[in-house]
């Protein structure tokens, strides 16, 4: 009979039964942590009620148990070896230590993403870990993230205290070993038996039929997408994703029928000859919607201006719409979904093996019509990969910090502050043959949200931290658009504005699904005041490539995500993928599971998202999901295929 002693607060057990009470220690950890993020994190999961818990707890059971044993295969396998020298002393303390090491690097990371998730609304995946691979000063991040999230730095150290007292009160009862030919076979039993166990644990259960649980099985314990993260922990995640498989071909519909449904592919036409104007992009980096007064003319009962002064008076005299949307939460979310009209989907399209398919991208096809072409980022060079990928896409030159080559202009962190990087843009763009195809990503509206010290206090705090630095890359852009107006290619250039993703948000009708995919898509003319009268309804990043295209009067066939914003159509639609994949058209936003949808919403006139319309609106519900199941379908079927050139 198994025997338990107490002797001064320490548990005295035998080494199975030790072995048990470790693993529900790390399992009580990520359990007390699940409610530590939703702490830090409330306002992002809204609603949430009492039964709604009972099921986020139960699957978060399933996927804490699975990192627990993912995190603790090799001192498993050290602590149920057959063999009588697992009692001894050196041998435990091997043992302690891979303890310790391995889970606290779990405890770890799920502190990070405490704060990190806010940016990404996703828990972070090994993708994250390739996106900042490219990264100089990674240890400045660092640094700078424990300096200003102190309070996460100490509730990790905590919680890995708590791991340490807690194992260290399991004391291991070395047993008399009196009979050898019971406790060799006993051992010898249990090792197989312990080893079913633990793949029936990481698999999430025993049945033959039943893959091992994925984060998209965290679906099935929560009412909206969005409290996914609450069922999944990081640590899983991060092991999940190490050998990802990526997509496989979707067979919602036969091959004829899908294209009849929806197409990317897209034979663009005009009856006017190809206009050669100049095309500059500029990507602000974490630009949400909210921050900028222009689309928010509503908000505190009308007397809400913004943060970004001089982007409103622009976007006033510009092509936008009503609803504009990102195609994804992350910088290299954005560059393929507005250089190339490829969306991300579950998973970074730059960070799939699909990223090397044949592409033709919007670069490559103005090269074709004879443009010069580049991409300006003031961060150290290779930072993101982004100059990678745009060599990949047809981008003849690339302008980073190293041609910038002043360091007393570096913000010590991200790289080259906004207000003398766009001047350089300028002057460089001023010295390259027309016409010409240019992007410009900017880095300073980005945590840790600081200004240049002689602009401390000029600019409105407002209600976040980033809001002084909205408005400090809103002057950097005034002061942009004031040196270039009086260039001669000025005139002649069609610029667009957008954001790189939205970011942390204030108001309740931006911590939304919509608005968490909400940023400026704007289009903007010198000397086209027509402009102004673009289709009105809701565009995309993947809308860029081929609006850009439109508008300069192309007549050929391209593979694009998104649609014309020039072109009038009741085709209008947006897509991007938040915990699952979500179609926004009209006025309605449906979100999809991959099986069936999980709901449907008036985000138009229900902007909180409350009232989900999913059983109520079959016929719109049924319509949504056939074109965004058909999209999914041409999406994940054409990159494992290589089909996004245009045949």
């Amino acid at each position: 009979m198994m025997k338990l002693q107490f002797s001064k607060w320490k548990l005295s057990v035998n080494i199975y039964l030790a072995l048990a009470l470790s693993l529900l220690i790390m399992m009580f950890i990520l359990f007390i942590s699940r409610f530590i993020f939703y702490w830090l994190n409330m306002e992002y999961f809204p609603g949430i009620s009492f039964s709604d818990w009972l099921r986020i707890i139960r699957g978060g059971f399933r996927f804490d148990l699975a990192a627990v044993l993912y995190l603790n295969l090799l001192f498993i396998f050290l602590m149920i070896l057959p063999f009588p020298f697992r009692h001894i002393p050196w041998y435990q303390r091997i043992t302690k230590w891979v303890f310790y090491i391995m889970n606290s690097l779990g405890i770890v990371v799920n502190c990070i993403d405490f704060i990190y998730f806010r940016f990404t609304l996703r828990r972070s995946t090994t993708d994250v870990l390739k996106e900042f691979s490219h990264e100089k000063g990674k240890g400045n991040f660092l640094f700078t993230f424990m300096i200003d999230y102190w309070y996460v730095v100490i509730i990790c150290a905590a919680l890995i205290a708590l791991l340490v007292f807690l194992y260290n009160r399991i004391q291991i009862r070395k047993p008399e070993i009196i009979k050898p030919w019971v406790y060799y076979p006993t051992c010898i039993v249990l090792f197989p038996v312990i080893i079913v166990g633990l793949v029936g644990g990481i698999r999430g259960d025993f049945k033959y039929s039943t893959r091992p649980i994925t984060m998209s099985n965290a679906g099935e314990y929560v009412s909206v997408p969005g409290e996914i993260p609450l069922v999944l922990n990081t640590p899983f995640c991060l092991i999940r994703t190490i050998r990802q498989t990526f997509y496989h071909k979707e067979k919602y519909f036969a091959e004829d029928a899908v294209e009849n449904i929806y197409t990317p592919v897209q034979q663009l036409v005009s009856d006017k000859p190809f206009r050669p104007d100049n095309v500059v992009i500029i990507i602000l980096e974490s630009y949400g919607r909210e921050g900028i007064g222009y689309y928010n003319k509503d908000l505190k009962n009308g007397t809400y201006k913004g943060y970004t002064p001089f982007l409103d008076s622009l976007i006033a005299v510009s092509a936008t719409c009503e609803n504009t949307f990102a195609n994804g939460r992350k910088s290299i979310d954005a560059m393929p979904s507005i250089l190339t009209s490829i969306p991300a989907g579950e998973n970074p399209f730059v960070l799939t093996p699909y990223a090397s398919n044949r592409i033709k991208s919007l670069p490559m096809i103005l090269k074709e019509k004879g443009y010069q072409t580049s991409f300006f980022h003031g961060a150290p060079n290779g930072s993101m990969g982004f100059k990678a990928f745009v060599n990949l896409i047809g981008v003849d030159k690339y302008f980073g910090k190293d041609e910038y080559n002043n360091n007393a202009d570096f913000d010590g962190l991200w790289g080259i502050w906004d207000e003398p990087f766009f001047q350089y843009f300028a002057h460089t763009l001023d010295t390259i043959r027309q016409p010409f195809f240019s992007t410009i990503f900017s880095v300073s509206s980005h945590h840790p949200y600081k200004v240049p010290e002689k602009y401390k206090g000029v600019f409105p705090k407002g209600d976040l931290p980033i809001h002084q630095c909205m408005g400090y890359t809103d002057m950097a852009l005034r002061k942009f658009f004031k040196t270039v107006s009086t260039m001669s290619w000025f005139k002649h250039t069609l610029f667009v504005i957008t954001a790189d993703h939205a970011t942390i948000s204030h108001f309740p009708e931006y911590q939304t699904a919509w608005g968490y995919m909400s940023i400026p898509v704007v289009f903007y003319h010198a000397e086209d005041t027509l402009l102004r009268n673009a289709e009105k309804t809701m565009s995309q990043q993947t809308d860029i490539m081929p609006s850009v295209l439109s508008y300069l009067n192309y007549s050929g066939k391209i593979v694009s995500f998104g649609k014309s914003i020039f072109t009038p159509s009741n085709e209008h639609f947006v897509v991007n993928y938040i915990n699952g994949f979500q179609l926004l058209k009209d006025n309605y936003l449906l979100q999809f599971d991959g099986q069936k949808t999980s709901g449907l919403y008036d985000y138009t006139h229900d902007r909180l998202l409350k009232t989900n319309l999913k059983d109520k609106l079959p016929v719109i519900r049924d319509s949504l999901e056939l074109k965004l199941k058909a999209y999914i379908q041409q999406y994940h079927n054409r990159l494992v295929e290589d089909k996004m050139w245009p045949g």
